[in-house]
């Protein structure tokens, strides 16, 4: 009875182990409401924790989506987790990998490939493919492009330039957040044909210029889900 009531006290620590060297303030049956610790060790959550595993080593790497620890441990603990096919390590969990449409950034195993404004059914490519190059190797180059596995791209069409060209600044915004490459304000190909060529219309992005060019221009292909 006597223990019992010293346990609703708070009194509920030995204080024997590694890293103690005993009882902190007044004891109830043997036991103390908090212990002293040896150097190197830190009382924290109710045990003297070595003070190097406080800071770095805090998970344990168990639940949902984890396949164990990174690296060495320290009192059950590690810097960083392992995670199962599926799931990636970010922002300290074990995170479901992003695949597919989400809002307006398109994924690919985790990495952001595509981004759109709003407003908008398709998605923009990262980065423009390779230096400027003539109509027919622009539409063959983009219907080659992959986003992801087997989602291809295709070049846009003159009415789908003109949509990226108005929505240019948040787009831009996107890229750079992501880790893409804004688009220049330069001549971009369309899939369109030019109604008196066979080639395709061009739309410039740094202005209205809206025709068709017998030149080499810079492409960007989009994904439409």
């Amino acid at each position: 009875m006597y223990e019992i009531a010293c346990e609703k006290l708070d009194f509920k620590y030995t204080c024997t182990g590694t890293g103690y060297s005993g009882g902190s303030g007044d004891s109830c049956s043997g036991k103390y409401k908090k212990c002293s610790c040896k150097s190197g060790y830190k009382w924290s959550n109710g045990s003297c924790k070595k003070e190097s595993c406080l800071s770095s080593y805090k998970y344990t790497c168990t639940g949902t989506g984890y396949a164990g620890g990174s690296g060495t441990s320290c009192e059950n603990k590690y810097t960083q987790c392992n995670c199962i096919s599926g799931y990636e390590w970010k922002n300290g969990l074990c995170q479901k990998t992003l695949n597919g449409a989400q809002e307006d950034l398109y994924y690919c195993n985790g990495t952001v490939v595509g981004v759109r404004a709003s407003g908008m059914d398709f998605y923009v490519a990262m980065n423009d493919i390779g230096g400027q190059m003539d109509w027919n190797s622009a539409k063959e180059r983009c219907q080659n492009y992959s986003f992801c596995d087997n989602v291809k791209g295709v070049l846009p069409t003159r009415e789908q330039l003109v949509t990226i060209r108005y929505k240019k600044s948040r787009i831009n915004e996107l890229l750079i957040s992501f880790g893409g490459q804004k688009l220049t304000e330069n001549l971009y190909w369309s899939s369109t044909v030019h109604s008196y060529t066979n080639s395709g219309y061009v739309i410039d992005m740094n202005g209205s210029y809206n025709d068709w060019s017998k030149g080499d221009n810079f492409v960007r292909p989009i994904l439409i889900p």
